[in-house]
């Protein structure tokens, strides 16, 4: 039986009916599976800065957190470069480079201290900058002072530490790389994962600097000064090295602040610790013992070398004007110093027995013309 023309018509267009339907569900799948592999990626990446957010948070100290942070970003974006920058405008240089990728000595023996952070686009700003090698003449300022390549496409983004330190991390990817909106979002996340970290760091040594800190005068207080002078004492006697301690004490402190008041008290001890600060080394410690005596730790140092100290130190306060601060004070402050050296010699070895001995100088400094400096002499043999 011969089918009709309206039947095969009627037979194509359920064919191709059919074959749309196919189509459609075909397409369906494949928007399915898209979906899903993309629902994938996000869970593998949301894992991945969890992961990320775990170790960083079980760092204990600042510098732990960037070797982390350099290996997720250079992994996870896929980069050629990257450098973090930080710069604090109270140290000498200001800039300095915190980590580098790939490492060489390339980057880090150029001239990061020279870098003009005013011409930092971003840390002027503290907002990210895309620098797009065809549209872009003008490069960052980092890639100028440490000859990067300008033909890679670099992104750079700022976050402060702290109310003082600003950093920089500044990434570039290979050349035939593009910085989606994908890879500057993640980049985003990862970094401000570690600037809350870092920022938790920071509150937490702070509060501990506070608890071992002096309220009024900066320096250690005696609380922490058993534990910070047992581990100097510990290293005099495992490296065979010299370790001085000074007992200071101001002279008259009480009269004047009797006389003066208590401000004027408070000024004489915040202006010793000044001439402490602007005297000693960065590895020395200076704790107020207690009222307006201080101890002193000179890691390294002979009792010689002590005594040279203690005289620059009683210089700087001589020459302080406290004129000032406390009216009609006719008598220029001084200080009265007792010096004791860790000795077998001398049979001063502990940390007691070293408190002991500059304690008995400086009772002998106060006892004689005040104004002076004593050095501990153990008792002779009878």
């Amino acid at each position: 039986m011969l089918m009709s023309h309206f039947d095969a018509i009627a037979l194509i267009s359920c064919a191709l009916a059919a074959f749309g339907g196919v189509v459609l569900l075909s397409r369906s799948i494949l928007q399915r599976r898209r979906f899903i592999h993309n629902l994938e990626q996000k869970a593998e990446t949301i894992n991945r800065l969890l992961a990320f957010s775990q170790t960083i948070q079980g760092a204990g100290r600042p510098e732990q957190v960037f070797p982390t942070l350099t290996q997720y970003l250079r992994t996870e974006l896929g980069l050629s470069r990257l450098l973090i920058l930080a710069h604090d405008p109270q140290i000498t240089p200001p800039t300095k480079l915190i980590a580098t990728w790939p490492i060489d000595d390339t980057a880090e023996a150029a001239g990061i201290d020279d870098i003009d952070t005013g011409m930092c686009p971003c840390l002027r700003q503290s907002l990210p900058r895309q620098f797009v090698p065809t549209e872009s003449p003008v490069r960052c300022v980092v890639d100028a002072a440490l000859n990067l390549r300008a033909d890679l496409p670099a992104y750079c983004i700022p976050f402060n530490v702290g109310p003082r330190v600003r950093m920089a991390i500044h990434m570039m990817l290979p050349a035939a790389e593009q910085w989606t909106e994908h890879r500057r979002q993640l980049a985003q996340a990862y970094i401000n994962s570690a600037q809350a970290a870092l920022a938790s760091l920071q509150l937490l040594a702070e509060a501990e600097r506070q608890s071992m800190t002096d309220a009024l005068t900066g320096l250690f207080n005696r609380r922490s000064l058993e534990n910070l002078l047992s581990r100097e004492v510990a290293l005099s006697e495992r490296h065979s090295q010299p370790l001085s301690l000074v007992m200071a004490d101001l002279d008259k402190f009480k009269t004047i602040n009797d006389l003066h008041g208590h401000a004027a008290g408070d000024h004489l001890l915040k202006s010793f610790a000044d001439c402490v600060r602007i005297t000693l080394r960065k590895t020395d410690l200076a704790f107020r013992f207690g009222g307006d005596e201080f101890v002193i730790a000179l890691p390294q140092t002979t009792i010689v070398q002590a005594e040279q100290v203690m005289q620059k130190l009683r210089q700087a306060f001589a020459i302080v004007d406290f004129s000032q601060a406390i009216t009609q004070l006719n008598v220029q402050p001084t200080l009265s110093i007792g010096v004791a050296e860790r000795s077998r010699a001398n049979n001063v070895l502990t940390m007691t027995q070293l408190l002991a001995a500059a304690d008995q100088a400086l009772y002998a400094a106060k006892n004689g013309e005040r104004n002076c400096i004593r050095v501990y002499e153990p008792p002779r043999a009878a």
